[in-house]
Protein backbone atom coordinates (compact mmCIF):
# COMPACT_ATOMS: atom_id res chain seq x y z
CA UNK A 1 0.00 0.00 0.00
CA UNK A 2 1.20 3.61 -1.06
CA UNK A 3 1.67 5.85 1.78
CA UNK A 4 -0.85 8.19 0.82
CA UNK A 5 -3.51 5.26 1.66
CA UNK A 6 -1.56 4.74 4.62
CA UNK A 7 -2.05 8.01 6.13
CA UNK A 8 -5.48 7.58 6.10
CA UNK A 9 -6.26 4.32 7.93
CA UNK A 10 -7.60 4.46 11.30
CA UNK A 11 -6.85 1.80 12.90
CA UNK A 12 -3.37 1.49 14.06
CA UNK A 13 -3.01 -2.81 13.52
CA UNK A 14 -4.33 -2.27 10.35
CA UNK A 15 -2.02 0.14 9.50
CA UNK A 16 1.17 -1.78 11.29
CA UNK A 17 -0.57 -4.58 8.98
CA UNK A 18 -0.50 -3.12 5.80
CA UNK A 19 3.32 -1.64 6.11
CA UNK A 20 4.30 -5.29 7.07
CA UNK A 21 2.41 -6.73 4.36
CA UNK A 22 4.13 -4.09 2.13
CA UNK A 23 7.80 -5.67 3.01
CA UNK A 24 7.16 -8.77 2.54
CA UNK A 25 5.69 -8.56 -1.22
CA UNK A 26 9.03 -6.02 -1.77
CA UNK A 27 11.49 -8.41 -0.25
CA UNK A 28 9.75 -12.02 0.07
CA UNK A 29 12.76 -13.08 2.63
CA UNK A 30 12.75 -11.58 5.70
CA UNK A 31 13.95 -12.25 9.63
CA UNK A 32 11.58 -10.97 12.55
CA UNK A 33 14.17 -8.98 13.73
CA UNK A 34 14.46 -6.96 10.26
CA UNK A 35 10.84 -6.61 10.45
CA UNK A 36 10.58 -5.51 13.89
CA UNK A 37 13.45 -2.69 13.27
CA UNK A 38 11.74 -1.71 10.21
CA UNK A 39 8.29 -0.97 12.09
CA UNK A 40 9.78 -0.08 15.20
CA UNK A 41 7.94 -2.07 17.37
CA UNK A 42 9.08 -5.58 18.95
CA UNK A 43 9.68 -8.91 17.76
CA UNK A 44 6.50 -10.36 19.73
CA UNK A 45 4.57 -7.77 18.29
CA UNK A 46 5.69 -9.15 14.77
CA UNK A 47 5.66 -12.73 15.27
CA UNK A 48 1.86 -12.07 16.23
CA UNK A 49 1.55 -9.63 12.95
CA UNK A 50 2.91 -12.80 10.42
CA UNK A 51 0.51 -15.44 12.85
CA UNK A 52 -2.73 -13.16 11.80
CA UNK A 53 -1.35 -12.85 8.16
CA UNK A 54 -1.17 -16.40 8.16
CA UNK A 55 -4.22 -17.12 9.51
CA UNK A 56 -6.55 -14.33 7.59
CA UNK A 57 -4.99 -14.91 3.95
CA UNK A 58 -4.55 -18.68 4.31
CA UNK A 59 -4.18 -20.82 1.21
CA UNK A 60 -4.18 -17.82 -0.93
CA UNK A 61 -0.13 -16.86 0.44
CA UNK A 62 3.02 -19.28 1.71
CA UNK A 63 5.10 -17.77 4.89
CA UNK A 64 7.74 -20.44 5.64
CA UNK A 65 9.94 -20.25 8.52
CA UNK A 66 13.75 -21.11 7.37
CA UNK A 67 17.47 -20.93 8.85
CA UNK A 68 17.85 -17.34 6.38
CA UNK A 69 14.29 -16.23 7.73
CA UNK A 70 10.24 -16.16 6.79
CA UNK A 71 9.75 -16.61 2.85
CA UNK A 72 6.30 -14.78 1.23
CA UNK A 73 5.00 -16.19 -1.97
CA UNK A 74 1.50 -15.00 -3.44
CA UNK A 75 -0.17 -17.95 -4.05
CA UNK A 76 -3.79 -16.79 -5.13
CA UNK A 77 -2.46 -13.05 -6.37
CA UNK A 78 -6.47 -12.50 -7.09
CA UNK A 79 -7.86 -14.05 -3.65
CA UNK A 80 -4.32 -12.02 -1.86
CA UNK A 81 -5.66 -8.59 -3.40
CA UNK A 82 -9.68 -9.30 -2.36
CA UNK A 83 -8.61 -9.99 1.35
CA UNK A 84 -6.34 -6.91 1.74
CA UNK A 85 -9.80 -4.43 0.57
CA UNK A 86 -11.67 -6.59 2.99
CA UNK A 87 -9.06 -5.52 5.82
CA UNK A 88 -10.26 -1.75 4.86
CA UNK A 89 -13.87 -2.19 5.00
CA UNK A 90 -14.40 -0.58 8.27
CA UNK A 91 -11.84 2.05 7.37
CA UNK A 92 -14.24 5.48 7.66
CA UNK A 93 -11.60 8.01 5.98
CA UNK A 94 -11.75 6.41 3.00
CA UNK A 95 -15.59 6.45 2.50
CA UNK A 96 -15.47 10.06 3.79
CA UNK A 97 -12.74 11.10 0.56
CA UNK A 98 -14.96 9.57 -1.28
CA UNK A 99 -18.01 11.67 -0.23
CA UNK A 100 -15.70 14.92 0.21
CA UNK A 101 -14.84 13.97 -4.01
CA UNK A 102 -18.41 14.27 -4.63
CA UNK A 103 -19.64 17.30 -2.86
CA UNK A 104 -21.61 14.96 0.02
CA UNK A 105 -20.26 16.74 3.12
CA UNK A 106 -21.26 16.53 6.91
CA UNK A 107 -20.29 18.65 10.24
CA UNK A 108 -17.68 16.55 11.66
CA UNK A 109 -20.44 15.81 15.34
CA UNK A 110 -22.53 14.06 12.75
CA UNK A 111 -20.21 11.99 11.29
CA UNK A 112 -18.62 11.23 14.46
CA UNK A 113 -21.96 9.80 15.95
CA UNK A 114 -22.56 7.99 12.10
CA UNK A 115 -19.06 6.37 12.76
CA UNK A 116 -19.25 5.39 16.52
CA UNK A 117 -16.63 8.03 17.85
CA UNK A 118 -16.39 10.50 20.39
CA UNK A 119 -15.90 13.89 18.93
CA UNK A 120 -12.98 14.37 20.24
CA UNK A 121 -11.32 11.31 19.31
CA UNK A 122 -12.70 11.88 15.55
CA UNK A 123 -10.30 14.71 15.27
CA UNK A 124 -7.75 13.25 16.68
CA UNK A 125 -8.48 10.32 13.95
CA UNK A 126 -8.18 13.29 11.00
CA UNK A 127 -5.07 15.00 13.00
CA UNK A 128 -3.10 11.74 11.71
CA UNK A 129 -3.17 12.81 8.09
CA UNK A 130 -2.64 16.73 8.75
CA UNK A 131 1.06 15.75 7.40
CA UNK A 132 0.18 13.73 4.02
CA UNK A 133 -2.49 16.51 3.14
CA UNK A 134 -0.20 19.18 4.02
CA UNK A 135 2.49 18.05 1.49
CA UNK A 136 -0.28 18.87 -1.20
CA UNK A 137 -0.83 22.54 0.02
CA UNK A 138 -4.41 20.83 1.43
CA UNK A 139 -5.71 20.81 5.10
CA UNK A 140 -9.07 19.45 6.73
CA UNK A 141 -11.67 22.16 7.74
CA UNK A 142 -14.92 21.56 9.74
CA UNK A 143 -18.41 22.16 9.67
CA UNK A 144 -19.18 21.01 7.04
CA UNK A 145 -15.84 18.48 7.09
CA UNK A 146 -13.83 19.42 4.02
CA UNK A 147 -10.53 19.17 2.31
CA UNK A 148 -9.60 22.82 1.73
CA UNK A 149 -7.04 23.94 -0.87
CA UNK A 150 -7.11 25.09 -4.65
CA UNK A 151 -8.95 22.52 -6.72
CA UNK A 152 -5.83 22.06 -9.09
CA UNK A 153 -4.02 20.03 -6.17
CA UNK A 154 -7.37 18.60 -4.98
CA UNK A 155 -7.44 17.09 -8.28
CA UNK A 156 -3.93 15.65 -8.10
CA UNK A 157 -4.80 14.34 -4.55
CA UNK A 158 -7.42 12.41 -5.79
CA UNK A 159 -6.19 11.09 -8.57
CA UNK A 160 -3.15 10.07 -6.42
CA UNK A 161 -5.31 8.35 -3.79
CA UNK A 162 -7.63 6.40 -6.11
CA UNK A 163 -5.47 5.72 -9.31
CA UNK A 164 -2.07 5.20 -7.50
CA UNK A 165 -3.18 3.26 -4.49
CA UNK A 166 -4.46 -0.22 -3.89
CA UNK A 167 -8.01 -0.48 -4.71
CA UNK A 168 -10.76 -0.94 -1.73
CA UNK A 169 -14.18 -0.96 -1.08
CA UNK A 170 -14.14 3.03 -1.56
CA UNK A 171 -11.97 3.22 -5.12
CA UNK A 172 -13.78 5.50 -7.42
CA UNK A 173 -13.36 4.09 -11.20
CA UNK A 174 -13.69 6.21 -14.17
CA UNK A 175 -16.71 4.66 -16.05
CA UNK A 176 -16.61 2.25 -18.70
CA UNK A 177 -19.04 4.99 -20.85
CA UNK A 178 -16.15 7.28 -21.39
CA UNK A 179 -13.78 4.90 -22.19
CA UNK A 180 -15.86 3.65 -25.06
CA UNK A 181 -16.64 7.52 -25.86
CA UNK A 182 -13.30 8.50 -26.55
CA UNK A 183 -12.87 5.07 -28.91
CA UNK A 184 -15.43 5.47 -30.25
CA UNK A 185 -15.90 9.09 -31.77
CA UNK A 186 -12.08 9.51 -32.51
CA UNK A 187 -12.12 5.95 -33.91
CA UNK A 188 -9.38 6.20 -36.50
CA UNK A 189 -7.87 9.47 -34.92
CA UNK A 190 -6.10 7.92 -32.17
CA UNK A 191 -2.39 7.80 -32.35
CA UNK A 192 -2.24 10.57 -34.75
CA UNK A 193 -1.32 13.30 -32.34
CA UNK A 194 0.95 16.38 -32.82
CA UNK A 195 3.05 16.44 -29.23
CA UNK A 196 2.16 13.09 -27.89
CA UNK A 197 2.14 11.87 -24.26
CA UNK A 198 3.90 8.88 -22.37
CA UNK A 199 0.45 8.74 -20.39
CA UNK A 200 -0.72 5.54 -19.95
CA UNK A 201 -4.71 4.68 -20.15
CA UNK A 202 -6.17 4.22 -16.91
CA UNK A 203 -4.17 7.33 -16.01
CA UNK A 204 -5.52 9.61 -18.82
CA UNK A 205 -9.08 8.71 -17.83
CA UNK A 206 -8.78 9.08 -14.15
CA UNK A 207 -7.36 13.10 -15.19
CA UNK A 208 -10.51 13.24 -17.88
CA UNK A 209 -13.28 11.22 -15.01
CA UNK A 210 -11.70 13.82 -12.39
CA UNK A 211 -12.53 17.11 -14.41
CA UNK A 212 -15.93 16.14 -15.32
CA UNK A 213 -16.84 15.16 -12.31
CA UNK A 214 -15.80 18.06 -10.33
CA UNK A 215 -16.37 20.64 -12.90
CA UNK A 216 -19.99 18.69 -12.52
CA UNK A 217 -20.41 19.83 -8.93
CA UNK A 218 -20.06 23.54 -9.37
CA UNK A 219 -15.46 22.87 -8.29
CA UNK A 220 -13.75 24.18 -12.10
CA UNK A 221 -10.28 24.28 -13.10
CA UNK A 222 -8.46 27.59 -13.22
CA UNK A 223 -5.31 27.45 -15.85
CA UNK A 224 -3.13 30.79 -15.92
CA UNK A 225 -3.90 32.65 -18.92
CA UNK A 226 -1.15 32.17 -20.83
CA UNK A 227 -0.96 28.20 -20.89
CA UNK A 228 -5.03 27.95 -21.83
CA UNK A 229 -3.45 30.27 -24.65
CA UNK A 230 -1.07 27.88 -25.44
CA UNK A 231 -2.99 24.57 -25.33
CA UNK A 232 -5.81 26.16 -27.60
CA UNK A 233 -3.03 26.48 -30.50
CA UNK A 234 -1.81 23.13 -29.91
CA UNK A 235 -3.22 20.51 -33.13
CA UNK A 236 -3.53 17.47 -30.47
CA UNK A 237 -5.97 20.08 -28.29
CA UNK A 238 -8.77 19.69 -31.11
CA UNK A 239 -8.89 16.14 -31.14
CA UNK A 240 -9.40 16.21 -27.36
CA UNK A 241 -12.00 19.29 -27.68
CA UNK A 242 -13.94 17.68 -30.15
CA UNK A 243 -14.78 15.28 -27.18
CA UNK A 244 -17.02 18.37 -25.78
CA UNK A 245 -20.25 16.95 -26.91
CA UNK A 246 -19.96 13.78 -26.13
CA UNK A 247 -19.53 14.42 -22.65
CA UNK A 248 -22.22 16.93 -22.18
CA UNK A 249 -24.42 14.04 -23.70
CA UNK A 250 -23.18 11.03 -21.06
CA UNK A 251 -23.26 13.10 -18.24
CA UNK A 252 -25.52 15.99 -19.20
CA UNK A 253 -22.58 18.63 -17.93
CA UNK A 254 -21.27 21.34 -20.20
CA UNK A 255 -17.70 21.18 -19.59
CA UNK A 256 -15.69 24.03 -20.53
CA UNK A 257 -13.09 24.66 -22.97
CA UNK A 258 -10.59 26.03 -19.78
CA UNK A 259 -11.40 22.48 -18.33
CA UNK A 260 -10.18 20.93 -22.05
CA UNK A 261 -7.05 22.80 -21.26
CA UNK A 262 -6.00 21.17 -17.87
CA UNK A 263 -6.57 17.65 -18.92
CA UNK A 264 -4.68 18.58 -22.60
CA UNK A 265 -1.85 19.96 -20.36
CA UNK A 266 -1.93 17.77 -17.68
CA UNK A 267 -1.76 15.26 -19.75
CA UNK A 268 1.06 15.88 -22.34
CA UNK A 269 3.47 16.98 -19.33
CA UNK A 270 3.92 12.87 -18.88
CA UNK A 271 6.45 13.39 -21.40
CA UNK A 272 8.21 10.16 -23.75
CA UNK A 273 11.47 8.61 -23.90
CA UNK A 274 11.70 7.68 -27.41
CA UNK A 275 9.83 10.09 -29.93
CA UNK A 276 12.76 12.90 -31.03
CA UNK A 277 10.02 14.60 -32.86
CA UNK A 278 7.17 15.03 -30.53
CA UNK A 279 9.69 16.19 -27.98
CA UNK A 280 10.54 19.07 -29.98
CA UNK A 281 7.64 20.27 -30.98
CA UNK A 282 6.25 20.09 -27.14
CA UNK A 283 9.41 22.07 -26.83
CA UNK A 284 8.84 24.37 -29.08
CA UNK A 285 4.81 25.10 -28.49
CA UNK A 286 5.36 25.67 -24.53
CA UNK A 287 8.98 27.26 -24.20
CA UNK A 288 9.26 31.02 -23.63
CA UNK A 289 12.56 32.85 -23.36
CA UNK A 290 15.92 30.45 -22.98
CA UNK A 291 15.87 29.79 -19.27
CA UNK A 292 15.03 26.12 -20.03
CA UNK A 293 17.91 25.35 -22.51
CA UNK A 294 20.01 27.31 -20.42
CA UNK A 295 19.72 25.07 -17.63
CA UNK A 296 19.83 21.90 -19.88
CA UNK A 297 23.29 22.89 -20.91
CA UNK A 298 24.44 23.57 -17.40
CA UNK A 299 23.65 20.01 -16.54
CA UNK A 300 24.84 18.53 -19.11
CA UNK A 301 28.14 19.55 -18.77
CA UNK A 302 28.41 16.91 -15.93
CA UNK A 303 28.71 14.31 -18.48
CA UNK A 304 31.04 12.95 -21.22
CA UNK A 305 29.04 12.37 -24.10
CA UNK A 306 29.20 11.84 -28.05
CA UNK A 307 28.23 14.81 -30.22
CA UNK A 308 25.66 12.39 -31.13
CA UNK A 309 23.85 11.71 -27.81
CA UNK A 310 24.29 14.78 -26.72
CA UNK A 311 22.23 16.28 -29.36
CA UNK A 312 19.11 13.73 -28.51
CA UNK A 313 19.83 14.15 -24.92
CA UNK A 314 19.68 17.52 -24.75
CA UNK A 315 16.61 17.47 -26.41
CA UNK A 316 14.59 15.05 -24.08
CA UNK A 317 16.28 16.86 -20.87
CA UNK A 318 15.09 20.32 -22.26
CA UNK A 319 11.40 18.44 -22.81
CA UNK A 320 11.62 17.47 -19.29
CA UNK A 321 12.54 20.46 -17.42
CA UNK A 322 9.87 22.06 -19.42
CA UNK A 323 7.47 19.70 -17.80
CA UNK A 324 8.20 20.60 -14.55
CA UNK A 325 8.09 24.35 -15.07
CA UNK A 326 4.54 23.72 -16.93
CA UNK A 327 3.32 21.13 -14.11
CA UNK A 328 4.25 24.17 -11.70
CA UNK A 329 2.56 26.87 -13.24
CA UNK A 330 -0.90 24.75 -13.39
CA UNK A 331 -0.36 23.34 -9.86
CA UNK A 332 3.16 23.13 -7.95
CA UNK A 333 1.94 19.73 -6.35
CA UNK A 334 1.74 18.14 -10.27
CA UNK A 335 5.33 18.02 -9.53
CA UNK A 336 4.89 15.57 -6.67
CA UNK A 337 6.38 11.96 -6.38
CA UNK A 338 5.33 9.48 -4.10
CA UNK A 339 7.08 8.86 -1.04
CA UNK A 340 7.72 5.22 -1.43
CA UNK A 341 9.57 5.88 -4.98
CA UNK A 342 11.83 8.78 -3.75
CA UNK A 343 12.93 5.98 -0.53
CA UNK A 344 13.53 2.53 -3.11
CA UNK A 345 15.20 5.76 -5.15
CA UNK A 346 17.38 6.24 -2.85
CA UNK A 347 18.20 2.69 -2.05
CA UNK A 348 19.05 1.81 -5.79
CA UNK A 349 20.85 4.94 -6.77
CA UNK A 350 21.89 7.07 -3.91
CA UNK A 351 24.76 8.78 -5.58
CA UNK A 352 22.85 9.96 -8.75
CA UNK A 353 20.01 11.17 -6.83
CA UNK A 354 22.40 13.12 -4.64
CA UNK A 355 24.34 14.51 -7.01
CA UNK A 356 21.09 15.69 -9.17
CA UNK A 357 19.74 17.24 -5.80
CA UNK A 358 23.12 19.86 -5.65
CA UNK A 359 22.28 20.47 -9.18
CA UNK A 360 19.09 21.35 -8.69
CA UNK A 361 19.66 23.03 -5.50
CA UNK A 362 22.54 25.12 -6.82
CA UNK A 363 19.41 26.59 -9.38
CA UNK A 364 16.66 26.57 -6.93
CA UNK A 365 16.20 30.41 -7.99
CA UNK A 366 14.49 29.22 -10.89
CA UNK A 367 10.79 29.52 -9.53
CA UNK A 368 9.72 26.04 -10.48
CA UNK A 369 12.65 24.72 -8.47
CA UNK A 370 11.25 26.39 -5.56
CA UNK A 371 10.59 24.48 -2.11
CA UNK A 372 8.47 22.14 -1.58
CA UNK A 373 8.95 19.87 -4.46
CA UNK A 374 12.39 20.52 -4.93
CA UNK A 375 13.07 16.76 -3.75
CA UNK A 376 10.52 15.32 -6.07
CA UNK A 377 11.61 17.05 -9.28
CA UNK A 378 14.93 15.26 -8.35
CA UNK A 379 12.93 12.12 -8.35
CA UNK A 380 11.99 12.73 -11.47
CA UNK A 381 14.86 14.06 -13.08
CA UNK A 382 16.81 11.15 -11.49
CA UNK A 383 14.72 8.03 -12.86
CA UNK A 384 14.23 9.95 -16.38
CA UNK A 385 18.03 10.79 -16.98
CA UNK A 386 18.98 7.72 -15.86
CA UNK A 387 16.54 6.52 -18.70
CA UNK A 388 17.86 8.40 -21.20
CA UNK A 389 21.08 8.47 -20.44
CA UNK A 390 21.10 4.34 -20.91
CA UNK A 391 18.82 4.19 -23.83
CA UNK A 392 20.99 6.77 -26.29
CA UNK A 393 24.25 5.61 -24.99
CA UNK A 394 26.17 4.69 -27.99
CA UNK A 395 26.14 1.17 -29.64
CA UNK A 396 29.19 -1.50 -28.88
CA UNK A 397 31.09 -4.27 -30.42
CA UNK A 398 31.98 -6.53 -28.12
CA UNK A 399 34.01 -9.45 -28.93
CA UNK A 400 33.09 -12.76 -26.92
CA UNK A 401 36.37 -15.12 -26.89
CA UNK A 402 34.91 -18.07 -24.64
CA UNK A 403 36.67 -21.41 -23.40
CA UNK A 404 35.93 -24.06 -21.25
CA UNK A 405 32.98 -26.64 -20.51
CA UNK A 406 30.48 -26.36 -24.12
CA UNK A 407 27.65 -26.30 -21.91
CA UNK A 408 28.69 -23.39 -20.36
CA UNK A 409 30.03 -21.32 -23.23
CA UNK A 410 26.56 -21.59 -24.76
CA UNK A 411 25.06 -20.39 -20.94
CA UNK A 412 27.19 -17.73 -21.31
CA UNK A 413 26.30 -16.81 -24.90
CA UNK A 414 22.65 -17.00 -24.35
CA UNK A 415 22.77 -14.92 -21.48
CA UNK A 416 24.71 -11.93 -22.81
CA UNK A 417 22.51 -11.87 -25.91
CA UNK A 418 19.45 -12.06 -23.93
CA UNK A 419 21.16 -8.98 -21.76
CA UNK A 420 22.92 -6.95 -24.30
CA UNK A 421 21.88 -8.67 -27.78
CA UNK A 422 19.03 -6.31 -28.95
CA UNK A 423 21.30 -3.13 -28.24
CA UNK A 424 24.73 -3.63 -29.15
CA UNK A 425 26.77 -6.08 -31.68
CA UNK A 426 27.59 -9.20 -29.89
CA UNK A 427 30.35 -11.24 -32.08
CA UNK A 428 31.66 -14.70 -30.57
CA UNK A 429 34.73 -14.99 -32.27
CA UNK A 430 35.37 -18.47 -34.38
CA UNK A 431 38.50 -19.72 -34.50
CA UNK A 432 39.32 -18.39 -37.63
CA UNK A 433 39.66 -15.12 -36.49
CA UNK A 434 41.10 -15.49 -33.52
CA UNK A 435 44.69 -13.12 -34.44
CA UNK A 436 46.51 -10.18 -32.85
CA UNK A 437 45.04 -8.15 -35.56
CA UNK A 438 41.91 -8.51 -35.05
CA UNK A 439 41.70 -8.13 -31.65
CA UNK A 440 43.23 -5.13 -31.86
CA UNK A 441 40.70 -3.75 -34.44
CA UNK A 442 40.08 -0.11 -34.35
CA UNK A 443 36.03 -0.85 -34.81
CA UNK A 444 36.12 -3.24 -31.59
CA UNK A 445 35.02 -1.46 -27.98
CA UNK A 446 35.09 -4.41 -25.34
CA UNK A 447 36.70 -7.86 -25.54
CA UNK A 448 34.88 -10.26 -22.85
CA UNK A 449 36.68 -13.74 -22.21
CA UNK A 450 36.90 -16.37 -19.48
CA UNK A 451 40.09 -17.34 -20.38
CA UNK A 452 43.07 -15.96 -18.55
CA UNK A 453 45.37 -17.06 -21.10
CA UNK A 454 44.18 -15.04 -24.13
CA UNK A 455 45.67 -12.15 -21.76
CA UNK A 456 49.04 -13.92 -21.75
CA UNK A 457 49.30 -15.22 -25.46
CA UNK A 458 47.99 -12.06 -26.34
CA UNK A 459 48.60 -8.60 -26.07
CA UNK A 460 45.71 -6.69 -26.28
CA UNK A 461 45.48 -3.16 -26.55
CA UNK A 462 41.84 -3.10 -27.01
CA UNK A 463 39.51 -2.12 -23.65
CA UNK A 464 38.60 -6.33 -22.31
CA UNK A 465 36.96 -7.46 -18.95
CA UNK A 466 37.97 -11.16 -17.71
CA UNK A 467 35.61 -13.10 -16.19
CA UNK A 468 35.45 -16.34 -14.21
CA UNK A 469 35.92 -19.69 -16.03
CA UNK A 470 31.94 -20.20 -14.90
CA UNK A 471 31.22 -16.65 -14.16
CA UNK A 472 28.97 -15.57 -11.23
CA UNK A 473 26.28 -12.89 -10.38
CA UNK A 474 29.31 -10.54 -9.14
CA UNK A 475 30.48 -11.09 -13.11
CA UNK A 476 27.34 -10.32 -14.87
CA UNK A 477 26.80 -7.03 -12.96
CA UNK A 478 30.76 -5.94 -13.75
CA UNK A 479 29.87 -6.71 -17.15
CA UNK A 480 26.95 -5.01 -17.09
CA UNK A 481 29.14 -1.50 -15.90
CA UNK A 482 31.06 -2.28 -18.51
CA UNK A 483 28.96 -2.24 -20.93
CA UNK A 484 25.95 0.27 -19.75
CA UNK A 485 27.48 2.53 -17.21
CA UNK A 486 24.90 4.03 -17.26
CA UNK A 487 22.58 1.60 -16.54
CA UNK A 488 20.88 1.36 -12.88
CA UNK A 489 18.85 -1.02 -11.05
CA UNK A 490 14.88 -0.88 -11.64
CA UNK A 491 13.26 0.38 -8.48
Amino acid sequence: MRDLQLAFISNRTTKRLFRVLSVMERDRLFTIGEMAEKMQVTQRTIANDLKYVKDYFGDCITLVSGNSGFLFEEKKPSVYQEKKQELLKNECLFEIIGHIFQGKLMDIDELAHHYHFSESTFRRLLGQSNEILSSYRLKWVSNPLTIEGSEADLRKFFKDFYYEGIDTAYTLVPDLALHELVLTQLNNKLGQYDIGSGTTPAAFYYTFFIAIKRASLGFPITVPKYLIELAYNGKSFSLLYSLKDGISKLYGVELAKEEFAWIYLVTICKRTLDREASEEKFYQQFHQGSEITKLTEVYLQEFELTNESYAKIKIFLQSFFLSRKVNYALAPALNKEAQDIKESLMRSDNENYQRNLRFLKKHQRKDFLAAPYLEDICVSLTIYSDLIFDFYSPTKRIYFLLEGDHFICQQIRTRAMQQFGTKHTLTFLPLQHLTQEMLNADHIDLIVTNYNRYLLDYIIETDYLLLKAVPDEHDWRNLERKIDPYRKPFI
